[in-house]
């Protein structure tokens, strides 16, 4: 349901560089909080190589998705997610069922949903349309510029300057925003696998009697092998089943960025369970990726103090083009962006609401890349005595009728990953920003002797009545 939020009483221009989840996002987040946004659609890098597939949205995205736009137009583009499969990689052995109890989504406050990325994009797109944001097409930018009262600007490549009293960063890690702060020189780590990702046409596994099963609209299923694996599920409502595959990278170097053939995939990805080799067999191919460990930024924040990086610009996830927490964490950073910036009362705010995003977004993210770490690992685990317990716990909980991801011995990997997981269900970005607020920024106020305020402690997800304090 689609919520009335407080606006700023002091209401500024802000300009989004890149039409990401991210940017499409924080033009959403802070027209609700009554500011000015410009947009410039420059080059989508998650789009361009990733928008073919289906993605996961988790409670933390899903419930600001519900709460931002009409809940019609989310349900028609999206499927619930209410239970996994977890089956062998090498094998059809199945190792364990998992369903979702609905109090885990009436905690949370949203639903693990499955849509195809370029459905959210567009989504976000005609939303921040529909909010009022204005949307400047095949934008180059060019350079970034402080003018004397520290007002940034941006040039594109027309000659035209674009000036701002915040500029915000989204347009991924190859940004001409990010080097401007982090420099041309931020190297990756290699975590030694590659990702293919392949969509199946749905209407070709339904002549096939042992793949119908996977069409199963609101269950996914997981792959786990030794040092590989793969997950797949219904790309929402679009005629595609979203299938990842995980393998070792060695060999598969020269795929890197491109485009491969169901052969090249089925050689990188050797012995596999039938179904699993006949998914490849009926698609047209798919694109590989190295799965990599971008570096933490010392700073979001320009040292000139107006210009800041989110989503994919700040923190790329190792599999930014299909990750579920990726996609989440970007869409988190708008709205507590939105957030913060619905207190706006006076300019001597603005810098502080910037650093004090990235202090309260810097620790989710982080816990949101190291779940995806521990997921990879989870999936493709290495053979070893680790890999052959994780099979044994999984195969005597399964045959118990215990559901696969609940656990509390210590060498449960599954469920000791579930478990993070299922807490940051949990996580609302805009509460995050009035939580600061409540705790903190009426203290800096205070701090500053403002003559007067608006205090608008905002209990969390209420509005309230606003009431004047004098400080």
């Amino acid at each position: 349901m689609q919520e009335r939020p407080t606006q700023a009483r002091l209401r500024i221009h802000f300009l989004v560089i890149g039409t990401t989840a991210a940017g499409l996002a924080s033009a959403i987040a802070l027209r609700r909080a009554g500011h000015r946004v410009t947009v410039l659609d420059v080059e989508d890098q998650i789009a361009n190589t990733w928008g073919e597939n289906g993605c996961i949205i988790p409670p933390s995205m899903s419930k600001l998705l519900l709460r931002w736009l009409p809940e019609e137009h989310v349900r028609e583009l999206s499927v619930c997610s209410r239970a996994m499969l977890m089956t062998k990689f090498e094998s059809e052995e199945v190792l364990g069922l998992h369903s979702w109890l609905e109090e885990l989504f009436r905690d949370a406050g949203g639903n693990i949903l499955y849509m195809h990325y370029a459905d959210v994009r567009q989504l976000l797109f005609d939303s921040a349309l529909s909010y009022g944001a204005t949307i400047r097409p095949q934008a180059r930018i060019t350079s970034v510029m402080f003018g004397a009262d520290g007002r940034p600007s941006v040039r594109l490549a027309s000659g035209e300057a674009i000036e701002a009293d915040v500029v915000v960063g989204t347009d991924g890690p190859e940004s001409v925003l990010r080097r401007h702060i982090a420099g041309a020189d931020v190297k990756e780590t290699a975590l030694g696998m590659s990702l293919f990702s392949i969509p199946v046409p749905r209407t070709a596994m339904e002549g096939v009697p042992e793949l119908r099963p996977l069409l199963e609209r609101t269950t996914s299923h997981s792959w786990l092998g030794s040092a590989r694996g793969a997950v797949g599920h219904i790309a929402g409502v679009r005629p595609e089943y979203a299938l990842q595959v995980y393998v070792p990278a060695a060999g598969t170097e020269a795929y890197w960025g491109k485009r491969v053939t169901p052969a090249q995939i089925l050689e990188a990805m050797g012995g596999c369970e039938p179904r699993l080799k006949k998914l490849v067999e009926l698609s047209a191919g798919g694109r590989c990726v190295p799965l990599t460990e971008p570096p933490e930024l010392e700073t979001w924040v320009h040292p000139g103090g107006r210009l800041i990086l989110i989503g994919d610009a700040a923190h790329p996830f190792p599999q930014q083009r299909g990750s579920v927490n990726g996609l989440a964490a970007s869409v988190c950073d708008a709205a507590a962006l939105g957030g913060l910036f619905r207190h706006l009362h006076h300019a001597g705010q603005v810098e502080p609401f910037l650093h004090a995003l990235e202090a309260i977004r810097r620790e989710p993210v982080r816990k949101l890349l190291e779940t995806d770490l521990e997921s990879y690992a989870a999936i493709a685990m290495p053979p070893g005595a680790a890999h052959e317990l994780r099979y044994r716990m999984m195969k005597e909980k399964h045959a118990a009728g215990v559901e696969a991801l609940v656990g509390s011995e210590p060498d449960d990997v599954v469920a000791a990953h579930w478990e993070k997981e299922k807490d940051m269900y949990a996580y609302d970005a805009e509460d995050h920003a009035a939580e600061w607020w409540n705790d903190w920024g009426l203290l800096q106020e205070r701090a500053m002797r403002q003559a007067c305020v608006v205090c608008e402690r905002v209990p969390i997800c209420e509005i309230v009545t606003q009431s004047i304090v004098v400080l």
